[in-house]
This record gives C-alpha cells, sequence and structure tokens, in this order.
C-alpha cells in the first residue's frame, strides 16, 4: 500500500514536466509549430500493446510545413516500430519506418496540407527508452527546374563535345516556383575543380582528353536546404574519333542518336550484327571534335569490330569471320554482289511514319579497299527505304545525280592506284598513306572516307516506311568496310537545317531571300527572330531577308511537338553612294589620280569592309579580273575620254558587290589668242576696234587691264 503514492507521485512529475505546447504520443490531431514530442511515456517510456495515430498540422501559418527533429530513439528493434507519413493521414505516402537506435533525424512534410502523420505500435514484451523530437514549422521547399545550357551547345544526344583547352561556357537555366533571390549554385566540373559559390553562369576548360560529368546543385535560401541538381556530359576529344559500345542500346542509337524527334513515330527495330553469330560487335556510338572529320557525333555500322574504328589508321582492319554472313536483302540491291560470297553483314532496321514529304540523312563511306583494291574489290552498302503500302524498295546510298551504289568503286581517286581512273572523284575525301596524307592525322581507322554525303527521298506523309542501314564484306572478311551516320541528321521534318553564316560560307547578300521550311505543312507554327514572335507568320515556311537567330515551335498534336533554331547571317552588300567624272586639260603628260574617287563611292559606308578596284572594261569589273593596280594615282590615257569602270565588294567573301563607271576626260589646251595689235588713242573721242582669233571651241574673255 506504501508503493502507491509513490508511483501517484511520479506520474505527476512527468506530466508537470511537459510545456503547454508539448505533445505525448496519442490519438488525434494537433496544428502547431511548436514544442517537443514525446513517445506516451514522457520523459519515461512508452507502454506496451501500444496503437496510437497522430497528426501534427502546421498552426495558421500559409505555405509552411511540420518539421520534426528527433533527438533521442531507442524502441524494441523490428518490434516496436515509429511509421511517419507525409500527410494528414496514413494513406499518404510512408517517408519511414524506424525501429531500434536508428535515429530518423530532421523529417519535412512536404505535401499541400504540410502535416505529418505518426503511428506507433508496440508489442506486449519488451520496451524502451522511446523517442523524443522538437517541433517547428518551416516553409515547404519550393519548385526548381534545371538544366544546363552550354556553349558549344550540346549535341544530339546530350554530350557537349569541345577540345583540349576550348572554353566551354555554361549556364544554369532555372526555374524556382516562388522566389530564387539568393540563390547559390555549385558547379563540380568532374576533373576535380569546384565552384561552391558559383553564379548561374561560369567558364571552364579541360586539359586532358576524356569524358567527364559536370554536376550542377542550385539551393535557395530556404533555412532547410531546398536544392536541385542536374548534370551534364562533357567531352574533351582529340583529333580522333571515340567510339562507345555500352552507353546506349541499338534501340536508343536509333531514337536518341540518330532521330531524337518527338515528332518521329519510331516502332519494330531490329540489327543483326557479328555478336548474333559468335563473332564482333558492328555496331557502336561515335564522337568527334567536328574539326578532323565532318561529324561530331552519330552512330557507326562495320563489317568488323565498330570499337576499332577510331583513329588513327594503324593498318588494315579486318574482322570477323567466315561463320558470320551476309546479308540477303543487300544482295539483292547490289549489282554483282552474290549473297554466297558475301560476309559480315551489319544492320539496323526500323519502320516509321513521317510527317513531312521527304525524309534525309547524313552518312560517310570509309574502307580499307581505298588504294590498294578500289580498282577491283568492294565491300558495299545500302540504305534501303521500303514504303510499306505500295512494297517499293529504293537504295539510298546512291552517288549523287546517279543511280549508281556508293563504294569504292563508284568512288575513288586515282592518285592512290594508278591502275583505273577516277570515278566521281570529287566525292572522295581523304586518303591516309603512301601518296596520301599521314596517317597519324587519320580520324578513323581506315584507309580512305568519302565526303559527308545526304541520302535523301521523297515520302508521303503519315504513311509507314521500312528503312534497312545494311553494310557488309564482299568476297571474304577481309579489309573492312564502315558507314558512319551523323546523329540527329535523320529528319523527319521540323528541322531547319544547319546555321547559315558568313564563316561557314553559306551566308547570302544583304537582301537575299532564304526560304526556311519545316515541312509540317499539316502542323501549328510559331516563328520567332530573336526571340520576338513573328506576327502572321504561322506556315511551315518562312522567307527571310533579314539576319538575326530563327527559331520556330511546332505543335503537330498533343504528343508531336519541336522547336528548332537557326542562326542567318548576311554579307554586307556594298552601293556606289557617288561618283565624278574627273575632267583635266591635256598638257602633253596628264595623269588622273582615279582613288580621287573612293571617299564619294564609299560615302558613309565603312571603308573596312569594303574592296575598291578599277578597271579598263566592264566585264572585267564584273568578273573581278585585270585591276588597275600600279599606276592607280597616276593613270595615264591618250585616247581623250575613256571610260573607267568601278567595282567595290564586301571585304569578307568578295562575292558581294556592285559595279559602276565615271569618265575621264582630256581637255586640249586653248590656243593663245592672236591680236591684231596695239591700238592708241590721243583722246580725240575716236572709237577703237580691238580683234582677236581663237579656235571655234574656245571662248574669248576681254577684261580693261586697267580696271583689272
Amino acid at each position: 500500500m506504501k508503493k502507491l503514492p509513490l508511483l501517484i507521485f511520479l506520474s505527476a512529475y512527468t506530466l508537470n514536466t511537459l510545456s503547454a505546447q508539448d505533445l505525448l504520443m496519442q490519438d488525434g490531431t494537433f496544428s502547431q509549430c511548436s514544442g517537443i514530442l514525446y513517445d506516451s511515456g514522457g520523459s519515461g517510456a512508452y507502454g506496451n500493446s501500444e496503437n496510437y495515430t497522430l497528426t501534427i498540422c502546421p498552426d495558421s501559418s500559409v505555405g509552411t510545413a511540420v518539421q520534426l527533429d528527433f533527438t533521442f530513439f531507442e524502441t524494441q528493434n523490428n518490434v516496436d516500430i515509429l511509421s511517419v507519413y507525409d500527410g494528414s493521414n496514413t494513406s499518404a505516402s510512408l517517408l519511414g519506418s524506424f525501429s531500434g537506435t536508428a535515429n530518423p533525424g530532421i523529417i519535412l512534410a512536404t505535401n499541400a496540407t504540410g502535416c505529418l502523420t505518426l503511428s506507433f505500435n508496440s508489442n506486449n514484451a519488451i520496451t524502451g527508452g522511446g523517442f523524443t523530437a522538437n517541433i517547428s514549422c518551416a516553409t515547404s521547399c519550393q519548385d526548381i527546374d534545371l538544366s544546363i545550357s552550354s556553349s558549344p551547345a550540346a549535341t544530339a544526344s546530350g554530350s557537349i563535345i569541345a577540345s583540349p583547352g576550348d572554353n566551354i561556357d555554361f549556364e544554369a537555366i532555372t526555374n524556382f516556383s516562388v522566389d530564387g533571390t539568393g540563390a547559390n549554385y555549385t558547379w563540380s566540373f568532374g576533373d576535380g575543380a569546384i565552384e561552391s559559390n558559383g553564379s548561374n553562369s561560369i567558364s571552364h576548360s579541360y586539359n586532358a582528353i576524356g569524358t567527364y560529368t559536370v554536376s550542377l546543385t542550385v539551393t535557395d535560401t530556404n533555412p532547410t536546404g531546398c536544392s536541385e541538381t542536374t548534370t551534364v556530359i562533357v567531352q574533351i576529344l582529340g583529333p580522333y574519333l571515340l567510339i562507345d559500345q555500352s552507353t546506349y542500346s541499338v534501340d536508343q542509337l536509333v531514337e536518341d542518336v540518330l532521330i531524337n524527334s518527338s515528332c518521329a513515330e519510331i516502332s519494330n527495330i531490329i540489327s543483326s550484327t557479328g555478336t548474333n553469330f559468335g563473332s564482333s560487335n558492328g555496331i557502336g556510338y561515335f564522337t568527334g571534335n567536328g574539326q578532323s572529320f565532318p561529324f561530331i557525333e552519330g552512330v557507326v555500322l562495320s563489317t568488323g569490330d565498330a570499337n576499332q574504328s577510331g583513329g588513327p589508321e594503324t593498318g588494315t582492319l579486318s574482322g570477323g569471320s567466315y561463320a558470320w554472313p551476309g546479308d540477303l536483302d543487300l544482295a539483292n540491291a547490289i549489282p554483282g554482289l552474290e549473297y554466297s560470297s558475301s560476309y559480315n553483314a551489319t544492320y539496323v532496321q526500323f519502320d516509321f511514319v513521317p510527317k513531312a514529304d521527304t525524309i534525309e540523312f547524313n552518312f560517310i563511306f570509309a574502307s580499307e579497299e581505298y588504294g590498294t583494291f578500289q580498282c577491283s574489290y568492294t565491300d558495299a552498302f545500302a540504305f534501303l527505304l521500303t514504303n510499306n503500302q505500295t512494297g517499293q524498295t529504293t537504295n539510298l546510298a546512291v552517288v549523287p545525280g546517279t543511280a549508281d551504289p556508293i563504294s569504292v568503286l563508284s568512288v575513288r581517286d586515282n592518285t592512290y592506284n594508278t591502275d583505273c581512273t577516277s570515278v566521281n572523284e570529287e566525292y572522295f575525301a581523304a586518303y591516309y598513306g603512301t601518296g596520301g596524307l599521314p596517317v597519324a592525322d587519320s580520324p578513323i581507322d581506315f584507309r580512305g572516307h568519302t565526303v559527308s554525303m545526304a541520302a535523301q527521298s521523297a515520302v508521303i506523309p503519315d504513311t509507314s516506311y521500312t528503312i534497312k542501314l545494311v553494310i557488309a564484306d564482299d568476297f571474304d572478311y577481309l579489309y573492312d568496310a564502315a558507314v558512319f551516320l551523323e546523329a540527329g541528321s535523320f529528319n523527319l521534318g521540323g528541322d531547319l537545317g544547319d546555321d547559315i553564316t558568313i564563316e561557314a560560307g553559306t551566308a547570302l547578300c544583304d537582301g537575299g531571300t532564304i526560304t526556311l521550311d519545316t515541312q509540317f505543312t499539316e502542323a501549328t507554327h510559331v516563328w520567332y527572330l530573336d526571340g520576338v514572335v513573328i506576327e502572321g507568320a504561322s506556315n511551315a515556311s518562312i522567307d527571310i531577308t533579314e539576319e538575326g537567330l530563327y527559331a520556330v515551335d511546332i505543335i503537330y498534336d498533343e504528343e508531336c511537338t519541336s522547336s528548332d533554331s537557326i542562326l542567318i547571317e548576311y554579307k554586307p552588300s556594298p552601293i556606289i553612294e557617288g561618283v565624278e567624272d574627273l575632267v583635266l586639260c591635256d598638257s602633253g603628260n596628264t595623269t588622273f589620280d582615279l582613288s580621287q574617287n573612293n571617299n564619294l563611292i564609299l560615302g558613309s559606308q565603312d571603308p573596312s569592309s569594303f574592296n575598291i578596284s578599277y578597271h579598263t572594261l566592264a566585264e572585267d569589273a564584273e568578273d573581278d579580273l585585270n585591276p588597275i593596280t600600279t599606276n592607280l594615282t597616276d593613270y595615264t590615257t591618250s585616247n581623250g575620254n575613256q571610260t573607267i569602270y568601278i567595282r567595290i565588294e564586301d571585304a569578307i567573301s568578295e562575292s558581294c558587290y556592285v559595279t559602276g563607271s565615271f569618265e575621264l576626260v582630256l581637255l586640249t589646251l586653248p590656243m593663245s589668242p592672236i591680236s591684231n595689235g596695239d591700238l592708241t588713242d590721243c583722246d580725240s573721242g575716236q572709237t577703237l576696234t580691238a580683234a582677236a582669233t581663237v579656235n571655234t571651241d574656245q571662248t574669248l574673255i576681254w577684261y580693261d587691264a586697267a580696271s583689272g
């Protein structure tokens, strides 16, 4: 009987230590942002066979969320369990279940109500010390949409490609759902360099060739530490192509690298290569610096191990085996290619539905047979396009303007083998080896390769097609060949093409008309110039005569939206603002300074932007031939009047020009007048008549010598 008062005293003491804002674990819902949460025993142990559900919501503060900071935690491990839910009841997302001595740490509600719901269950045996958590409320984390843009821009596959030492400009593209004021930007460049207090834009360069992961973490000023992280891959490349056979599956190579368009309806992707026959993998992804090889990235199909396609040229690639067969479709498409003597076929095939009325993609053919065997043997490849409604198949891998399949026999230069004549040599790009370029300079491990060419065809929009990209060895498995397909170049519509710039040599003269065409004639278009909507421009094509950054949003349907942009530059076009005939008297050795007209011709135009030349023939001025140079400032003419022709052209390309002319006028010196002598009069009032003789084309002016 003496123990009962003691128990009552202890219980009263425990309750008296709780403040008005403190909570014991119990059933119920409470709204508060302060105090301490205890287990049901307060500062003592909880009881056996407990089953409580407690919800804590923020008080009247809008936009806040409950935060629990556990300072002590001890329950019977794996039996007495505290579960925390992100919401106002146990149907909300479970944030975690805790038991034993693993402290839950800080838990913050992230749901719209800002509430946390706790469920505690204990068994009927052993208990523990319980738990204690400080209750507070914090502003819930805002949404931070984050991406990285760069110069140079990321490729179709999302990687940034540069050379050692190149400066790469990074910019964080952020969208804060509430406010981004005071946000911190932490950049980690993957080479050990970290900018922990960086700004939203930053530059960095890499000295070593390799692949780097750039990580950006943006943290706002919320005291709970709200942040978002994104990454981008940077590849620092030398002169040789880098081959990757592990990052992308074949499906990804087609959908994300070769095509990379949300408007592409792609299906039934299949492939075959040496790995299907116990041999090499002839399919790979490649990247390059864009300088030593025309393509920055893409897909390579090889008759050997595609992984060996990267440069430099080290000798003859002869991968594969006789167990790896050829391809029947290829043999049927290429004249003279026998399936029975064809080996090591690699192909990728898929179905697609175009939205536009044409398709095209860029490729380069390479072969070890260039040089030694370019007169007699050739491996073969084809791009076989089949209309699935008509069944008609067309090979798109042909010499431009012909129906001839591309091979070492149809595109070759006899500089590297004089046993046969050159054929379509304008499409042959480079040979590495004896008589050609140094092998160390070859970006790929093949003797020779063609220029970049475009495979293209008219198609019927919204019609199903199948395309098979296939290559194989002829006669044996030796002397490999490969075809390189440019990433993102498989254009099913919506692509505005490459930038039109002065540096690239594609710019027109001022005032020239350029037509931009997405080919999506049935889609809705929104066109922009330097970020401003071009009013009234809603068709698939637009004619432009003004330079700037053009962009277009293409809305075909809910699942097919696309955007593209293109930089347009114009070369400066000159005008002749003024010109005067040059007139001098013939003194027997009269010279003209033709440059006297320079300032008149230029007028307000920048002299450094234009070249002026003078010619004696109109056709020379048009063709920029035989300019007057050595005697420009002391030009002589013996023919009286002479026409001089002007040419003023832009100083960059020298192709934007206008012509004009002026006259050189050489006047005959007037003869001295022949008078009839002096006349004398002694003031007799007599009228005296003076006479003088001059040429008929001269005017005689009389003066009174006394008065002037």
